[in-house]
C-alpha cells in the first residue's frame, strides 16, 4: 500500500502541493475546517469546526483510522501539535522545541539573540503602560505585533504615541494564546527578502533568494514576490537565513525565512518551518525544474531525494490592491491580460459582490495577481507591473454590508 501523508490543514495557494502528492501516489488524510475546499480531494477526510482548538484538534488525531507515514502542516499556529503528535507516533518531523521556537516570537528573538544572529531591538510587554514606554525607549516608528502569529498578522506599524492604544487593542485581539505577550520592535528599513530551503539531518540547502514587495501603510500586506533574486548581497542574505534556521533547531523541513537589507547588514525578522505563501513554491518549480514538494513529502516520509535545480529565467508575482472601497462589481482587461506572452498565472481572490474598504486591512483584501516570467528577477518585476495594471477593477454603484473575510480565499485561477 502507499503511503500515507497527513496534512494538519491545508491554508489557501497550495493546489501545487496536492497535485504533487496525488501524482506522486501518496495517501492523503487531510484534518482541516469543514469548509475546506481541498479537504475533499483527500482519501481520509476528517473535518473539524476550529482547527485552532487544542481539544477539537486532538480528537482529530485521535480518529484517524491508521498511523500516518509522514505529517506536516502548513499553519505557523499548528507546528507545535504537529511535532507532539508525530513524536508520539513516530513520525519524521521537528522537535516539539523548534517547533515552539519557529512560531513564538519572543522565544524566537531571544534564540536569535543568545546566537548573535541580527535582530531588530526587541522588547516584551504585557500592558499598554509597557507598550508605550518600549516604544518611547525605541523610538517611533515601532512594529507592534503578537508573539504567537506569523506574517502580517497581527502586527501594526505604529508611527506615533496617539496611534499606540487603537494599535495595541487591535494586536491584543489577534493572540491565539491570550498568556503570550506582545512584542514592540524598531522598524526595519530597506528592500526586503525571504530564503527558501529545507534542513535535512541537520544539514540546510539554500532554494533562492526572493526578493519581497510590501504594501505601505499601518499594516505590512505583502503584494509581490520575484525569483531567483541575483543581487551582489544574496550570499550574505542566504548565509544568514541558514544560520538563523539551525539556531533553531529546525531540521527535517521546508524553510521560510524573512529578512531585511539594512544599512546594518541583513536583519531577521521571522524564521518559519513551512513552504512560502501564495504561489512561490509554483514558481520554483518552473523556473528551477525541481519541485520543492517532492522535497517537503521525502523530508516527512524520512526518504531519500534528489535536489538538482536547472535555473533558467526569472517569474515574478504581483497582488493588486483597491485604491478606494465599495461594492466589487467585476474586472475589466482580462481578455488583452491573457493574450499576454510573458504570462505563467492570473487568479482573483475577490468576487462580484464583495465590499472592500477604503483602506486594505489584511491580505483578504487583495483583489487579484499576476505572475509573469522573464530574463531575470527585475525583469520579471517590470512585466507582472505592466500586466497588472491592465486589469482594473470595477465598483457598483450601490452599498451592502461587508461581507466577513473568508477563513480561506476562493479563486478562480487560470495556470499556464
Amino acid at each position: 500500500m502507499s503511503s500515507l501523508m497527513l496534512f494538519v490543514g491545508v491554508v489557501e495557494n497550495r493546489e501545487f502541493a496536492i497535485r504533487t502528492a496525488l501524482e506522486s501516489g501518496l495517501r492523503l488524510a487531510v484534518i482541516d475546517f469543514a469548509t475546506a475546499p481541498m479537504m475533499q480531494l483527500a482519501h481520509i477526510q476528517i473535518p473539524v469546526d476550529d482547527l485552532f482548538d487544542p481539544e477539537e484538534l486532538q480528537r482529530a488525531f485521535d480518529r484517524l483510522p491508521e498511523r500516518p507515514d509522514g505529517v506536516l502542516t502548513f499553519y505557523d499556529e499548528l507546528l507545535e501539535p504537529t511535532a507532539v503528535f508525530a513524536e508520539k507516533n513516530g513520525c519524521v518531523f521537528m522537535s516539539p522545541r523548534a517547533a515552539r521556537l519557529a512560531l513564538n516570537k519572543v522565544a524566537q528573538r531571544q534564540a536569535l539573540t543568545e546566537a548573535g544572529l541580527p535582530c531588530p531591538q526587541w522588547v516584551t510587554c504585557d500592558t499598554l503602560e509597557e507598550a508605550t514606554a518600549a516604544a518611547a525607549r525605541t523610538g517611533y516608528p515601532v512594529a507592534l505585533k503578537t508573539a504567537d502569529q506569523a506574517g502580517a498578522i497581527g502586527k501594526v506599524l505604529v508611527t506615533d504615541e496617539t496611534l499606540l492604544p487603537a494599535a495595541y487593542e487591535q494586536v491584543h485581539a489577534a493572540r491565539l494564546d491570550l498568556s503570550v505577550p506582545l512584542l514592540v520592535e524598531e522598524l526595519l528599513t530597506g528592500p526586503e527578502y525571504s530564503i527558501e530551503g529545507f534542513v535535512r539531518q541537520g544539514e540546510a540547502t539554500a532554494i533562492c533568494v526572493t526578493e519581497k514587495t510590501t504594501l505601505p501603510g499601518p499594516v505590512p500586506i505583502v503584494i509581490g514576490h520575484a525569483l531567483p533574486y541575483r543581487g551582489p548581497d544574496e550570499r550574505e542574505l542566504t548565509e544568514t537565513a541558514i544560520a538563523a534556521a539551525l539556531a533553531l533547531g529546525i531540521d527535517n523541513s521546508v524553510i521560510h525565512v524573512e529578512l531585511f537589507a539594512t544599512a546594518r547588514g541583513p536583519m531577521i525578522v521571522e524564521v518559519n518551518a513551512r513552504t512560502a505563501g501564495d504561489r512561490l513554491m509554483d514558481m520554483i518549480h518552473r523556473r528551477s525544474g525541481a519541485n520543492p514538494y517532492h522535497a517537503a513529502y521525502g523530508l516527512a516520509l524520512g526518504q531519500d531525494f534528489g535536489w538538482t535545480p536547472r535555473w533558467e529565467g526569472a517569474e515574478a508575482m504581483l497582488w493588486a490592491v483597491p485604491e478606494r472601497g465599495g461594492v466589487l462589481a467585476g474586472f475589466d482587461g482580462v481578455p488583452d491580460v491573457l493574450r499576454e506572452p510573458s504570462l505563467k498565472g492570473l487568479a482573483f481572490a475577490a468576487g462580484p459582490g464583495m465590499t472592500l474598504p477604503d483602506t486594505p486591512e489584511h491580505v483578504g483584501h487583495r483583489l487579484n495577481w499576476v505572475i509573469c516570467e522573464g530574463a531575470d528577477w527585475r525583469e520579471a518585476s517590470t512585466r507582472a507591473r505592466a500586466t497588472l495594471a491592465r486589469v482594473t477593477p470595477r465598483f457598483a454603484n450601490r452599498t451592502a454590508r461587508p461581507a466577513p473575510p473568508p477563513t480561506t480565499a476562493h479563486e478562480e485561477c487560470v495556470q499556464r
